[in-house]
């Protein structure tokens, strides 16, 4: 596909490093031309030095026939315009990157009459991302699959776990509360385990299943029975303001503290339910003063990577609370979660993943429509997939199906029930198919399957 990206800050570049690698004709606009020529010489990508927001410069580039355009500057403005102007002139399809809340709230006006075919808000996600994961307290990553009707989440496997030492095969399940354990992360080894395959304290294990099966199961799982009734947010972003009406809704009590006036005031003005206290969020004698210890969870979202760090280092050892935290960056992301036990959310890391998995929806399949890509550490994905009637797959026994080694088939959502597929369960055309892959790029469903 011929893809034009404007901006080339961290999610271009993710982006650029991603989409050249499998084929893509890749143009970056960049008006820095020192980092521009560093991408260039760095990915097999076209560089040209311009206004991402330039009618001319935009017909340079060619996206007057681009299959996809992606606006991912730091401007939401210039993001905005670039895409109208992209759609205008012959782009099929137009992505930008938009973080301002007052230009969320108009995302649908903005799609309907401006032309715009997708915008994403990095704040908004990663918010969505950090309740997701105060709804599962122990869990380290929670997403949702098959329209919002299943679950997937890692745990870590505690010693006193009753998984700890289990064959897969040995799980006892109330058939209508099934589970499929789809991944195991050991060390840095990743298992697409078998029924023979034995748990051991420490692994990281991925859990699939309906959201009340997956729930059931965690409960087993999670003896405490921790809930995340109290919320503390160190840092009063844009993050902040998405993610409080979010725990307002699940009838969270919460506090932010935030060093500047102007923010404070505007999440005090916008949330009346919510204490907001202005404060050095850095300072530990003030945040034990404002009761750190007393609340169940503490999300740490300044602006400042080094601050959130030390932050979470300090609450870690004052409290037991659940601790979330905000990295720009993915450089101290191993030392950050091994040391405080921390869960951390990137935001650039969590839009550039959403642009990847729809620029792969996009593509031209075959057999399947791609509907969710979830990529643990580059290694394995876990894709959903609508199955179409061009599918070789399609009324085949999947003991008969010759599945490529590395590949597993987790679940099938068939008339809003979910299966988990035995070998003489077949696929049918509608149907939505999760699969766990260590295969890179697989774009279509049938891709999984050797090739005769």
């Amino acid at each position: 596909m011929k893809i034009v990206i404007a901006g080339a800050g961290v999610v271009g570049e993710s982006l650029c490093s991603e989409l050249s690698e499998v084929g893509n004709d890749v143009i970056l606009i960049e008006k820095e031309e020192k980092v521009l020529n560093k991408l260039v010489e760095n990915y097999d990508i076209t560089g040209m030095v311009g206004n991402g927001a330039s009618y001319e410069t935009l017909l340079e580039a060619g996206t007057d026939s681009a299959d996809i355009f992606i606006a991912a500057t730091e401007s939401d403005e210039l993001n905005i315009i670039s895409s109208i102007i992209a759609k205008k002139i012959g782009a099929k399809f137009t992505i930008a990157r938009v973080r301002n809340p007052e230009y969320s709230s108009n995302m649908q006006f903005v799609r309907e009459n401006l032309g715009i075919s997708l915008m994403l808000n990095p704040e908004m996600e990663s918010a969505k991302n950090i309740a997701n994961k105060l709804l599962f307290p122990v869990a380290l990553s929670v997403e949702n699959f098959f329209g919002q009707k299943a679950s997937f989440i890692s745990i870590r496997v505690e010693k006193h776990s009753f998984l700890n030492g289990i064959q897969l095969k040995k799980l006892e399940f109330d058939p209508k509360d099934k589970v499929i354990i789809c991944t195991v992360k050991r060390g840095e080894e990743i298992f697409i385990p078998s029924g023979d395959f034995t748990i051991l304290e420490n692994d990281i294990i991925y859990i699939a299943g309906s959201i009340d099966s997956v729930r059931k199961f965690y409960d087993r799982i999670e003896q405490s029975n921790l809930k995340i009734n109290s919320t503390m947010l160190i840092g009063g972003g844009t993050i902040t303001h998405y993610l409080i009406g979010k725990l307002l809704e699940n009838k969270n009590k919460v506090k932010v503290i935030e060093n500047e006036r102007e923010r404070a005031e505007k999440l005090s003005e916008a949330y009346s339910k919510a204490i907001v206290i202005r404060g050095d969020e850095a300072d530990q004698e003030f945040l034990i003063q404002e009761g750190i210890k007393n609340y169940d969870a503490v999300v740490i979202l300044t602006d400042s990577d080094e601050e959130n760090a030390v932050i979470s280092m300090f609450a870690n050892s004052i409290t037991n609370a659940k601790l979330i935290t905000k990295m720009n960056r993915t450089l101290l992301l191993p030392i950050l979660e091994n040391s405080t036990g921390t869960s951390t959310v990137v935001p650039k890391k969590v839009i550039s993943d959403m642009i990847i998995s729809v620029v792969r929806t996009r593509t031209d399949m075959r057999g399947s429509t791609m509907s969710l890509l979830y990529r643990l550490e580059n290694q394995v994905e876990f894709i959903t997939f609508e199955i179409n009637e061009n599918s070789t797959a399609i009324d085949v026994p999947l003991k008969e199906l010759k599945i490529r080694k590395g590949t597993l088939i987790a679940s099938i959502l068939r008339d809003g029930k979910m299966i988990f597929p035995g070998g003489n369960d077949m696929i049918k055309n509608n149907d939505s198919v999760m699969i766990v892959s260590t295969i890179p790029s697989i774009e279509d469903f049938d891709d999984i399957l050797e090739r005769v």
